[in-house]
């Protein structure tokens, strides 16, 4: 609860960071500070964090997002009925924080009953929410696991296999201006054409391999003129390379098809900014994950998420990588919160992990 009323939306994490340094602090705990440059726009910075652990036993990554969605910035936690919320209009946060507490909690306690666990790394990021931006752009020069887990999704048990490719697609249309009292000059409406392309494309979860959202739709105008500009873009998560290639071609022939027959012109540029992840290569991993879910007494479910997260970084460079689960309900939601009762089992977990994985 301490970490939830700390507030920290993306592009604003300063006041976290510091706040997990004085924890790391007064745990004992050597971190360093990484700053990052200007493709990352925050007013925080990365922390890598480094646990020492049983000699013989090389270390193990766990990455936590330190930022939050908005509104997240006048967080007030509360407790009803075994329930941890937040008050107001606002996000608990437990996307984010509920792992980071899960994880100090359980080397805090082991630490204490000094039980031997395994060597630790933690490193914190900002600017998950949108983009896994701290990640991206992280120094893992001084990184010496092989192995990462990242909790960032909200069902405990359940382990991912894979995560999907995202692409933006950015479409601009050029219309004709115009006075809308001139007959004889009636323009092309350019935001016309920009609502008919948008209602011939699917949207939300298209199906179980695509999801589909527009956003920023935009046209700026007088109100006594025709739009003669308009502009929109379009975020896309698919799984399998085929997909991707059939939505696209029949998304282009629309907006092409559409803007010629109203006499617009159209421009469609595309970026991909996250891969398609298989974590399913590292079987031994997932199998010692098993083992231990199997000895705490919760069932592990191997399953994929719509989810964009920071593991896709972490497996990129080559430190294998497996997301986890962790219980968390309406993340993202004014509503969210987790349950107490079901904190304690993730605690089991993770302490567990940090002891046999």
């Amino acid at each position: 609860m301490r970490y939830a009323d700390c507030g920290s939306e993306t592009h604003h994490e300063r006041a976290f960071c510091e706040y997990m340094e004085q924890e790391l602090n007064a745990m004992g705990i050597a971190f360093e500070r990484q700053l990052l440059d200007s493709q990352v726009v925050t007013d925080g910075w990365n922390i890598l964090a480094k646990i020492p652990g049983q000699s013989d036993k090389k270390p193990l990554l766990f990455v936590l997002h330190l930022d939050t969605v908005a509104p997240g910035s006048q967080v007030k936690s509360y407790v009803k009925d075994g329930k941890i919320y937040s008050a107001g209009n606002s996000v608990l946060g437990a996307d984010g924080k509920l792992a980071i507490a899960l994880v100090m909690e359980a080397l805090a306690e082991l630490k204490e009953k000094k039980e031997a666990f395994r060597p630790v790394e933690l490193l914190f990021t900002v600017c998950q929410e949108l983009g896994s931006h701290g990640a991206k752009f992280a120094d893992y020069s001084h990184v010496e696991s092989e192995e990462a887990l990242i909790p960032d999704h909200y069902i405990t048990g359940e382990i991912l296999l894979c995560t999907p490719s995202r692409h933006f697609v950015h479409v601009e249309l050029m219309g004709q201006g115009a006075h809308v009292i001139r007959k004889n000059e009636p323009g092309v409406n350019a935001l016309a054409a920009a609502v008919e392309i948008l209602h011939q494309i699917p949207m939300g979860q298209v199906d179980e391999n695509l999801r589909i959202n527009v956003f920023d739709l935009v046209s700026l105008s007088p109100s006594n003129a025709v739009p003669g500009h308009a502009r929109f873009d379009m975020e896309i998560r698919t799984f399998g390379s085929e997909k991707w290639e059939q939505v696209s071609a029949d998304m282009f022939r629309i907006m092409e098809d559409t803007a010629k027959r109203t006499g617009c012109r159209c421009n469609i540029s595309t970026e991909c900014d996250f891969p398609e992840s298989d974590f399913s290569v590292n079987e031994d991993m997932l199998k010692r994950l098993e083992n231990i879910y199997a000895s705490v007494g919760i069932p592990m479910k191997r399953t994929r998420s719509f989810g964009v997260m920071d593991a896709t970084c972490t497996q990129q460079i080559g430190i294998r990588s497996i997301p986890i689960g962790l219980s968390i309900y309406h993340s993202h939601s004014a509503g969210e919160y987790v349950v107490i009762e079901e904190m304690e089992n993730m605690l089991q977990l993770i302490k567990q992990i940090l002891k046999e994985f």
